[in-house]
């Protein structure tokens, strides 16, 4: 338990530092696309937002909430970076949207409010406990209203899974370190935040298709709809591996 909290702490001391993305030059059309390609996972378009309550868990610096509000969505949006929360605002300030950004725990997170949509795209796999995160999550869920949730899968990911395990052999949990010399073996990336989050981050899980979907059906979630798809999950998840795609996967559920 004491090293979940010390994990925790890191993760949060680094989206401090590192507050991510933090896209450069973020415009209407930017953060709408992010929405596009969301939309797209489950077959819908801008349209489907128009209206729908919200929530986003693990907002980051707020670039598909924002999209979202454009988009018409009423958006409920948090992160335990109050680095990320402030870029966030600063981001809805420049776009002219309405979100209601708040610095809050997912793990901690509770609402007597019920929304017809729960995302949370890339931030689950890095709380200590991406299960508790989802019941959380899905605690507010509507009935009929959806879930996606996007993860660092166990297996496609395992090229990274070995990156940074050379990067824990090497420079332990300093997070500069290892940016430093992830950038020197791996090479260097667009902004220091993205390496901040491949080299220095020093928590994370890694999750499979079979496992999201027990957690789907033990929680009456119906499975509707992934990115990458998949008809037999390891076969293709192995499959993913080797054509280099699915690192991140999204699944998309409705609640029963």
């Amino acid at each position: 338990m004491q090293d979940s909290h010390k994990n925790e702490k890191r993760v949060k001391e680094l989206y401090e530092k590192y507050p991510y993305p933090s896209r450069q030059n973020a415009t209407d059309k930017k953060v709408k696309n992010f929405v596009k390609w969301v939309s797209s996972i489950f077959g819908e378009n801008f349209d489907y937002w128009k209206g729908k309550n919200v929530l986003e868990l693990g907002c980051g610096t707020g670039e598909l909430a924002n999209g979202l509000a454009l988009c018409g969505a009423n958006v409920y949006a948090i992160d335990f970076s109050s680095s990320s929360i402030k870029k966030a605002k600063e981001l809805s300030k420049k776009l002219g949207t309405k979100v209601k950004f708040e610095e809050k725990n997912i793990l901690e997170f509770k609402s007597e409010k019920k929304y017809d949509v729960v995302i949370a795209l890339g931030s689950l796999h890095h709380t200590i406990n991406a299960k508790k995160g989802f019941e959380n999550g899905i605690s507010c869920l509507k009935k009929d209203g959806l879930i996606v949730i996007g993860l660092y899968n166990k297996y496609s990911r395992f090229r990274q899974r070995v990156r940074r395990l050379i990067l824990g052999i090497f420079c332990g949990k300093n997070i500069e370190k290892r940016i430093e010399i992830g950038k020197r073996l791996f090479g260097a990336m667009e902004s220091r935040e993205q390496e901040a989050d491949k080299y220095g981050q020093v928590w994370e899980s890694y999750h499979s298709v079979s496992e999201i979907l027990r957690w789907f059906s033990k929680n009456n979630i119906d499975f509707i709809a992934s990115k990458p798809k998949f008809e037999k999950p390891l076969i293709d998840e192995i499959k993913w591996f080797l054509s280099k795609k699915g690192a991140f996967f999204v699944m998309v559920g409705k609640a029963k």
